[in-house]
């Protein structure tokens, strides 16, 4: 058979190539490969480029579709995908598939089309994966952003950099004002020719209002704020106080000289310690508040809880997990009263190593509501005031700190990575304003809480393994070949050596960032080494913690704020109470769930934090600061200002003295005529050029 159309594409084309209906005959017999249409189609070698633009036309026009595989077929809407879409701040997009597989990619112009988060259903077309959207099935209903009023008419920039879109607004109400944070429902979706049409159906305030920054941030990021109803009322039927009824069946470790130890503004308190000495080294108890007698699984207050995940922590406020009669009354472990706890009493040897571990339900009582700062004074200073108003528990005090040199010469030898960077804290003032951006220090005191909680969590893990338990590990694993290379590459640069092959140990990175120790890019170096790690995650299955370097790893801790821990305390009740569950499938889900909203939570902070270090720039344009060079890219570097924490960026257009050309294995950018480096560590000279709240972003420029 030949080309029937070959007249007419010779009449159009000086170097003609078979027509589409004559390439559509074949594929309309059977699925076709590439090279196996050009065998069919007899096509020569000076042909098949234009012929593999025609087939990506023919995808475009919807005559034949394209697979993965590149495999052309008639088209059909019966070979759609659906998935879900991420969008990316530059503008194009991804669609994340329902079957999972490698995601579709879709270009600006797609996205025009979709918000962040909408489902789809999507046509590939071609095999390098992108795809065109078909069908919007469920689009995202409501946006938070800000509110422009203009003479044309009213419009919300939307507070997720993800969503491009700017939301029409038909109708304003003469409570509306120019600039107001408010919620909008979308009332029509965008096309490629008009932008997506709302309604304002909640103001969360004015632009620089106290605490809007927040909300904005909580709404966006979908964290539910109000507890239900059901809730509230299952909150109002319980007791304020341990009732005679609860201690039934519990061990009485009121006596036993319990201690909590917190940050000054902490108002949940999980944990309270306890240690003395044994021939072979130490009795260390750790007492868990209870959460899981009174938060039953199932219950209306259990259902709010896994939404939630976990409480949320901004600067000037928290979000909790449970209602706060719940956190701070009834399972916090405030000083002098009773409470229902859960206990891990653990026997370690004078190396630091775990013997020998139990658990069993008590009733205890805080001899002392300490501070980090406290304790740090009494241990680390001698602080003769101090040690005599706390001269009750000060053997309980000595003891731990004691067992905490231990557990720390433990954790080196081990080989654990110390990534004691310099975090920043917002200081405010009476009027809610900040009054500066300082280095959040970690003394002695919150580094002996963190060896107990480690200790107690991995104690609890090899509990619930070795019964067979249904309950979530907290993992952490090995990073990838290739992340360890490029790491690998720019310690190398930097005069340090990371051992270990292409995949090092915990303990390779930790003599990195001990021979780090002292330099004056150590911070920068922890940053790089950091950046190198996987995330850690919830899951049933056992990969181990690379960072801590535990086989075996849970979150067993804090249940006040953290749902796995929980559901940890649930499966200690279970096995001592002989009701065991084995693993689930249903726990693969959940814990897929609570990463989730561990990131969410995360993110949400984050971009609060930098919300208002931008507002506090904002008085700063023009002045001049000393940084350091914390990250860099083709597009230009980042300065992290050493006197008030906090980050921005000169863009690769602003740097006019010469034409910079970026290294990205030795992080730097070099001027190609004059030579002059900008290294990652380098410190650096700043002036601030511009702050834009909306984007979170300050904009820095070189000072010679």
């Amino acid at each position: 058979m030949s080309d029937p159309h070959k007249k007419r594409e010779s009449e159009k084309y000086d170097n003609p190539i078979p027509s589409r209906e004559y390439i559509l005959s074949f594929v309309e017999k059977k699925p076709l490969t590439k090279n196996e249409l050009f065998d069919l189609l007899k096509a020569e070698d000076h042909q098949k480029k234009p012929i593999g633009h025609r087939l990506r036309a023919m995808v475009r026009d919807q005559q034949i579709s394209c697979n993965k595989k590149g495999v052309y077929r008639k088209f059909s809407n019966r070979g759609l995908l659906t998935g879900t879409i991420i969008a990316n701040p530059k503008g194009f997009g991804f669609i994340v598939l329902d079957k999972g597989g490698k995601d579709l990619r879709l270009s600006s112009k797609q996205m025009q089309l979709v918000f962040h988060g909408d489902r789809v259903k999507a046509r590939l077309l071609n095999q390098r994966g992108d795809a065109e959207i078909v069908k919007v099935i469920e689009t995202v209903k409501t946006v938070v952003g800000r509110l422009h009023l203009e003479q044309d008419g009213a419009y919300v920039v939307v507070d997720d950099k993800r969503i491009k879109h700017n939301i029409l607004i038909p109708k304003v109400g003469k409570d509306n004002t120019d600039e107001q944070i408010v919620i909008v429902e979308i009332t029509k979706s965008p096309t490629l020719d008009y932008l997506a049409q709302g309604r304002i159906i909640q103001v969360l305030g004015s632009y620089m209002d106290e605490g809007v920054e927040t909300d904005s941030a909580l709404y966006r990021n979908n964290i539910p704020v109000e507890f239900s109803a059901a809730a509230t009322a299952q909150t109002n039927k319980l007791p304020t106080k341990v009732t005679k009824a609860d201690k039934k069946g519990r061990a009485d470790i009121t006596s036993m000289k319990l201690v909590t130890i917190d940050g000054e503004d902490s108002r949940d308190f999980d944990d309270a310690v306890y240690a003395e000495k044994t021939k072979k080294g130490w009795k260390l108890v750790v007492a868990i508040a209870d959460v899981s007698h009174y938060v039953k699984e199932g219950s209306d207050l259990d259902s709010d809880a896994i939404d939630r995940g976990n409480s949320v922590y901004f600067p000037r406020r928290v979000v909790p997990m449970l209602p706060e009669a719940l956190s701070n009354g009834l399972c916090s472990i405030n000083p002098d009263v009773e409470r229902l706890c859960m206990t891990c009493e653990m026997n370690i040897d004078s190396e630091g190593d775990l013997i020998n571990y139990k658990f069993y339900p008590a009733v205890m009582f805080s001899h002392a509501r300490l501070t980090y700062t406290k304790v740090s004074k009494i241990l680390e200073y001698h602080d003769k005031e101090l040690t005599h108003k706390y001269a009750s528990v000060m053997d309980n005090l000595n003891t731990l700190y004691d067992l905490y040199k231990t557990l720390k010469t433990a954790r080196i030898k081990r080989g654990v990575m110390d990534f004691d960077r310099i975090e920043s804290q917002i200081l405010f003032n009476d009027n809610g304003k900040i009054d500066n951006i300082v280095a959040r220090s970690r003394n002695d005191a919150h580094k002996l809480i963190e060896e107990c909680m480690l200790m107690a969590n991995q104690a609890t893990a090899k509990f619930l393994a070795d019964n067979d338990e249904d309950f979530l590990y907290r993992i952490h694993p090995k990073p990838t070949a290739e992340k360890v290379e490029v790491t690998r590459q720019f310690l190398t640069a930097v005069g340090l050596t990371l051992e270990g092959g292409a995949q090092p140990e915990s303990k390779h990175f930790a003599k990195v960032l001990e021979d780090a120790k002292g330099r004056d890019d150590e911070n920068i170096i922890k940053t790089v080494v950091l950046r190198t790690m996987k995330q850690a995650v919830y899951t049933p299955a056992n990969e181990g913690h690379f960072g801590l370097a535990f086989e075996d790893y849970t979150h067993f801790t804090s249940p006040i704020r953290r749902y796995p821990d929980l559901l940890v305390h649930r499966a200690i009740n279970r096995v001592i109470n002989k009701k065991k569950r084995k693993p689930s499938k249903k726990m693969i889900e959940i814990g897929a769930h609570l990463s989730m909203t561990e990131r969410r939570a995360d993110d949400a902070s984050r971009d609060v934090e930098q919300w208002l270090k931008c507002e506090y720039m904002r008085d700063k344009v023009g002045k001049t600061f000393n940084g350091v060079i914390s990250g860099v890219a083709g597009f230009g570097i980042f300065i992290e200002l050493s006197d008030v924490f906090v980050e921005g960026m000169i863009a690769m257009r602003d740097m006019k003295d010469d034409y910079y050309i970026f290294d990205d294995i030795h992080h730097q950018l070099k001027g190609e005529r004059t030579g002059r480096v900008f290294r990652l560590g380098d410190t650096i000279k700043i002036q601030v050029a511009s702050v834009n709240l909306d984007d979170r972003q300050m904009v820095f420029i070189p000072v010679n």
